[in-house]
């Protein structure tokens, strides 16, 4: 494998598109998920990164960068993680993890935060591995 991580490039939106969908289980079309990207690239606090194996998209970790009320400093959350189900087990999601906590300590960002589904137990298997702790449960409703 010549896997490489690096910074999200417009070509990559099918890529994601479709890990959003097989590995995430979205119902995502590719074109909303371009006005999303479109969007969050127009904002300095939204940080993307790929990996990339063969030109092809094995993987992904879409960040988000804000102020919480009960810890100090800036945090950064992980709003996606996704590697194909075929590279999964490979170190690959520990290493999209590794970069964007590369990115926080040059960033002045003092914590990483991930909400995963209550269903997602191998999420929470690996999370757990890569020494996070649970800290709560995560709670959402629609207004439309």
């Amino acid at each position: 494998m010549d896997m490489e991580i690096r910074t999200f490039r417009n070509e990559d939106i099918s890529g994601i598109c479709n890990l959003i969908n097989s590995e995430l289980e979205y119902d995502v079309s590719c074109e909303d998920l371009k006005a999303q990207i479109s969007q969050m690239q127009e904002d300095k606090n939204y940080v993307i990164f790929t990996a990339v194996d063969n030109k092809k998209i094995i993987g992904f970790i879409g960040l988000q960068i804000c102020l919480a009320f009960e810890i100090k400093g800036k945090v950064m959350r992980i709003i996606a993680l996704a590697v194909t189900c075929y590279s999964q087990g490979q170190g690959i999601g520990s290493a999209l993890i590794q970069e964007a906590e590369r990115y926080a300590k040059e960033n002045n960002i003092s914590t990483v935060l991930v909400n995963s589904g209550l269903k997602r137990a191998k999420a929470h298997h690996f999370y757990e591995k890569n020494s996070f702790y649970k800290k709560g449960y995560s709670f959402c409703k629609r207004i439309n």
